[in-house]
């Protein structure tokens, strides 16, 4: 591989640099060919290896970011039996290999470790690529679930009910392209989602993926900023029902009570775009500790994202007023379990569907 090749993002990508790999392995008299996947961005689901006589060996594709040694046998299972299986991504280490190799899967990835096995037409291709992966530099957090793409990804994961194809969750997590898959491919390290075989989002285990998301994201949450509401909360409430201009929502107990009410507000918690200008609407007073109301500018302006309206008032979805609950200024875990356990009894009423054809994988 040379050292001026790109990081390959999308499954296709994967596929295509996975297929160059092989072909350059292939005898000359051997080929190969594909059927185009509906999504242009996800791998083909079928790989036809096709001998000097005319015989031809069909190959199910499954293509990911990433494999690790425990997905080997759970990937075995998609293959139909008696149908050989090849796997592509854009590093397989050698432990993965070697799984890879016991299960009888024929892989490829874009460094050039390929291994290509089928009984009829007989075949055996192999080629040794990198040791390492070329693409995970020091610079490169790995595995991390925080900053701006990790809070897009993972609240349009939760929003929205799966499958889900990539290109969708590209398009509604407001992400690029590259950061996504980095995301998804973290997110399947831990379990917390399963790929279809061409690439796009299986199950999501959103309860488990929230927790994860909102404990690594909490621990660089902004600071919140206290203040007094000088005729009280109710007041405040009615100052917001006739506010306009301002991007603003309500999250923690003041988002969940529509849903899942837990306990009377006492303090109630807003994320604002422009907290000193939010806080002059509303003639709010700041005071140095403690305070009735909590104003908090996010990180991530994914916060913002799905808002909802209630009594008048613009609220957070459910799923950022959970992670709000748990790390949040206003945490409260008590309150944030009634919620979730709303969630989980509820989720037509908040989990929205992926409605288009095309956003399905």
């Amino acid at each position: 591989m040379s050292e001026s090749e790109s990081e390959p993002e999308r499954p296709i990508d994967i596929f295509r640099r996975s297929i160059a790999v092989i072909e350059e392995n292939l005898p000359p008299t051997w080929s190969l060919s594909t059927q185009r996947s509906p999504d242009l961005s996800e791998a083909p689901l079928r790989l036809d290896l096709r001998s000097p006589d005319g015989a031809v060996a069909k190959f199910g594709v499954y293509a990911a970011h990433g494999v690790l040694s425990s997905d080997v046998p759970g990937i075995a299972d998609r293959f139909p039996t008696g149908q050989p299986g090849f796997v592509c991504a854009k590093y397989l280490s050698e432990p993965v290999r070697r799984q890879l190799d016991s299960h009888a899967i024929s892989y490829a990835d874009a460094t050039g470790n390929v291994s290509l096995t089928a009984d009829r037409p007989a075949v055996w291709v192999r080629g040794r690529g990198a040791d390492a992966d070329p693409w995970r530099g020091p610079g490169r957090p790995s595995g991390q679930l925080t900053g701006d793409p990790s809070a897009r990804v993972v609240r349009a994961l939760a929003d929205f009910a799966a499958p889900l194809a990539i290109t969708a969750l590209v398009r509604l997590a407001g992400a690029s392209t590259g950061a996504t898959y980095r995301v998804v491919q973290t997110l399947s390290d831990r379990e917390l989602v399963t790929r279809l075989p061409r690439g796009g989002i299986g199950d999501v285990r959103w309860p488990k993926m929230l927790r994860e998301w909102a404990a690594e994201a909490g621990a660089k949450a902004p600071t919140p900023h206290g203040f007094h509401a000088p005729d009280g909360l109710e007041a405040l409430f009615d100052q917001l029902r006739q506010l306009s201009g301002h991007i603003y929502a309500g999250t923690a107990s003041v988002a969940a009570a529509p849903f899942a009410r837990y306990a009377p507000t006492r303090r109630a918690h807003f994320h604002a775009d422009n907290l000193d200008q939010f806080a002059d609407a509303l003639g709010l007073r700041r005071v140095e500790s403690g305070g009735d109301v909590w104003i908090t500018a996010p990180l991530s302006p994914s916060a913002f994202d799905r808002l909802l309206t209630r009594d008048g008032i613009r609220i957070v979805a459910p799923s950022q007023a959970f992670a709000d609950l748990l790390v949040g200024p206003d945490s409260d875990e008590a309150a944030a379990e009634h919620l979730l356990t709303w969630m989980i009894e509820n989720e037509s009423q908040w989990r929205r569907a992926a409605s288009p054809a095309t956003d399905r994988p």
